[in-house]
């Protein structure tokens, strides 16, 4: 990473960016939405997790790296980027114009909903994103909650340390979280320290839209017999990556390399496979999920919410 790049990098853990609001990798040699971000201009104009990014503004994306494809779609807010997409039941690629926005990401959202349920939406594990959690779980018990939903759905991973820290608070002291193997290099992650804890009855959502992070906390919870998992298959996405400052400053440089495979404490390497759900739903369709966005998202479905 040059010093620009570099810079980039480092925004995407602080939670605010400019860009489409997406998180993007290389599956199976090709350029994939990871997962839209909520409320970002990426999310609303309808891109889903799974999508194929063929084309930006005209240039093939074969052979790109996603940190390349990144930098090509982030820029001034209010300026245009065009998408040609491939997306699995549709014959023909689709063609989308998003205008590019500030990002800012609220990682942690939670309420309570009916029958005494405290539910809890993670959208990516950020530097912020355990302390809130356990604010969140803290707020919701002393209202009295009888059990949690944990919503990791379309959450594309992010921070390995925020990772261990969530799991933690739901978790018992000394219980193994994830370990990752490497070569030569073999490291394993406990429960330490409690930000906060809870022993109520825990039952985490997921879909293919569940990355990385989201997915050691998943697999965590459900190879600990702590949690049920409902929802689609993960993503699969397991790779550990490590930054290496080489020049240290306000500009520095640095080089990111993959240096080892995360494991679920039952010794599964999800990579490319994904973690299956104890109880596994039908997804649906792209239509299906276009229709619940603009209709989540409409001034109507607000008003008549409140």
């Amino acid at each position: 990473y040059d010093a620009d790049a570099y810079e980039e990098l480092q925004t995407d853990t602080r939670g605010k960016f400019g860009g489409l609001g997406m998180y993007i990798g290389i599956k199976a040699d090709r350029l994939t939405v990871i997962s839209p971000i909520e409320d970002t201009p990426a999310y609303r104009a309808g891109v889903l997790a799974g999508d194929i990014i063929a084309e930006i503004e005209g240039e093939a994306t074969s052979g790109m790296t996603a940190d390349e494809a990144a930098r090509k779609m982030r820029g001034e807010p209010g300026t245009d980027v065009t998408l040609t997409i491939t997306r699995d039941g549709l014959d023909e690629p689709l063609t989308i114009t998003i205008t590019r926005d500030i990002i800012t990401v609220v990682s942690v959202k939670y309420r309570r909903l009916e029958d005494n349920i405290g539910y809890i939406r993670i959208t990516g594990f950020m530097q912020p994103t355990a302390e809130a959690t356990a604010e969140a779980v803290n707020a919701l018990k002393a209202e009295g909650v009888d059990g949690f939903i944990l919503d990791l759905r379309s959450n594309p991973g992010g921070l390995l340390s925020s990772a261990v820290q969530v799991a933690s608070i739901f978790l018992d002291e000394g219980d193994l979280i994830v370990y990752t193997q490497g070569r030569g290099n073999h490291e394993e992650f406990f429960v330490t320290q409690k930000l906060a804890h809870t022993d109520l009855p825990l039952t985490v959502l997921v879909n293919n839209g569940s990355a990385s992070a989201s997915e050691i906390v998943a697999g965590a919870l459900q190879a600990n017999g702590r949690a049920i998992l409902m929802g689609n298959k993960t993503f699969g996405k397991a790779s550990v990556q490590k930054i290496f400052p080489i020049q240290e400053g306000s500009r520095g440089t640095a080089v990111k390399l993959t240096i080892a495979h995360y494991y679920t404490p039952d010794d599964i390497d999800i990579h490319e496979v994904g973690i299956k759900p104890n109880v596994e739903l039908e997804a649906l369709s792209a239509l299906e999920g276009r229709m619940w966005r603009r209709a989540r998202a409409s001034d109507a479905m607000k008003d008549l919410l409140k």
